[in-house]
């Protein structure tokens, strides 16, 4: 089983850390340094913006999916076509509700067109994940890691040919920057499909009207947690852009260093992925549930600490090689301290996902709402006073704290 695990574990991370570092670092970053920071900084607190309402697209019918497939596959053949049932009842929601708050709070009519393009590619998203889902409940890591990087090869390639070639009598802006990512979703879309009918087999059709609210009461649990997860993790960008002067240049400045948390975070995603159906097949065998706890450790958790210490100590050195046209000194220092959030991450990728694997959901919604406290209140206390520093320090304290009570919570259940 070990070996399996490493063998799937290795495999998944070089074929994510051939691409999607080069989405982030390359691409990603080569976009913001073309494009007008106000530009990309309102993408990116719209992505935020999106993110939030994202819970709405699936109320944990994923995680709740995943698990039970694990335990047994039959559990797909008679759910399918009423989850995807449930999830396209969710979209229709998720973009009526999001597009009046939006109205509320004041998008302009360029606010509105490009949400609705980042909710597209949400919706997109959510449906790959769904269907990602069945394939690694299988214990079929490698397929589910092909397909978690069909999307973003497919931009590395057309983006990269827009902007440094000239085979495609294109433009780079912040449209075609977000329409090449739906193509890709949506090849990753169909790719996912006939993955599921290739191991899965053909699920029965038929729309159940009680099956639906039954799976969708039973998920909500999940839900919580990926809600209030969305809130403590990207509600700092939508308050920047509405509590500090100059809001929007100021996001895409806290764009570029959140960006590289993001591609740190990469590891212990897909770690968390993999680990969810071996917790819950091996929820008995509680040796073999500490031996994996051992292994991830070893190799994600100790080497995430180091890497932290030593992005925080060349911070400045690291944004000033990425980002050389708009290079800040406080650049630099609010990526010092943010990346202490991926130590905390990792915790929580591994024992927040043992204590969903064991069904232990409400203790988790309490401490997610625990955190999410800490986060809103640090963030209207420092944002006034320290800019984009009191956000990345009250994003560390928020990361760490929920990371902790992990790991608390997993000892206290199996000692």
């Amino acid at each position: 089983m070990r070996k399996k695990f490493l063998s799937d574990f290795f495999f998944i991370q070089v074929i994510n850390l051939l691409i999607k570092p080069v989405w982030i670092l390359v691409i990603d970053r080569k976009v913001q340094n073309l494009l007008p920071n106000e530009e990309y900084g309102t993408y990116f607190s719209l992505t935020g913006y999106s993110l939030l309402f994202m819970i709405l697209l699936d109320l944990g019918l994923t995680n709740y999916n995943n698990r039970e497939v694990a335990i047994d596959r039959g559990f797909y053949k008679t759910n399918f076509w009423s989850i995807i049932g449930a999830k396209t009842i969710l979209t229709v929601a998720f973009f009526c509700i999001a597009a009046i708050v939006g109205f509320m709070i004041g998008f302009t009519p360029t606010d509105f067109l490009i949400f609705g393009l980042l909710a597209l590619n949400q919706t997109l998203l959510s449906f790959n994940t769904y269907l990602r889902s069945n394939i690694s409940a299988i214990h079929q890591f490698k397929m589910d890691g092909i397909l978690s990087v069909i999307d973003r090869l497919f931009v590395v390639l057309s983006l990269g040919a827009i902007i440094w070639t000239n085979l495609f009598p294109l433009q780079l802006t912040i449209y075609t920057f977000i329409l090449a990512q739906t193509v890709g979703l949506f090849l990753t879309f169909i790719l996912s499909w006939l993955a599921n009918n290739k191991y899965l087999g053909q699920a029965d059709f038929h729309f159940d009207k009680i099956k639906i609210l039954n799976l969708l009461k039973k998920s909500l649990p999940y839900a919580g947690i990926i809600a209030l997860m969305t809130v403590y993790t990207r509600l700092d960008s939508v308050l920047i852009l509405k509590l500090l002067p100059n809001g929007r240049f100021l996001a895409g400045n806290y764009a570029m260093s959140y960006r590289l948390l993001d591609a740190g975070a990469i590891i212990g995603i897909l770690l968390a992925g993999q680990l969810l159906p071996l917790f819950a097949a091996n929820l008995i065998n509680k040796s073999k549930l500490r031996s994996i706890i051992k292994w991830t450790s070893v190799i994600v958790l100790v080497p995430a600490i180091i890497a932290s210490l030593v992005c925080s100590i060349e911070g400045n050195i690291i944004m000033q090689w990425l980002y050389p046209e708009k290079y800040k000194y406080a650049g630099g220092l609010v990526f010092s301290i943010l990346i202490w959030c991926i130590p905390g991450m990792v915790l929580v990728n591994i024992f927040g996902t043992l204590l969903t694997a064991a069904g232990e959901v409400k203790r988790i919604n309490q401490m997610a709402l625990a955190a999410c406290i800490i986060n809103i209140a640090g963030n209207l206390i420092l944002i006034q006073s320290f800019g984009l520093k009191g956000v990345a320090i009250t994003a560390v304290i928020t990361q760490v704290f929920f990371g902790v009570m992990c790991f608390w919570g997993a000892r206290s259940l199996y000692r």
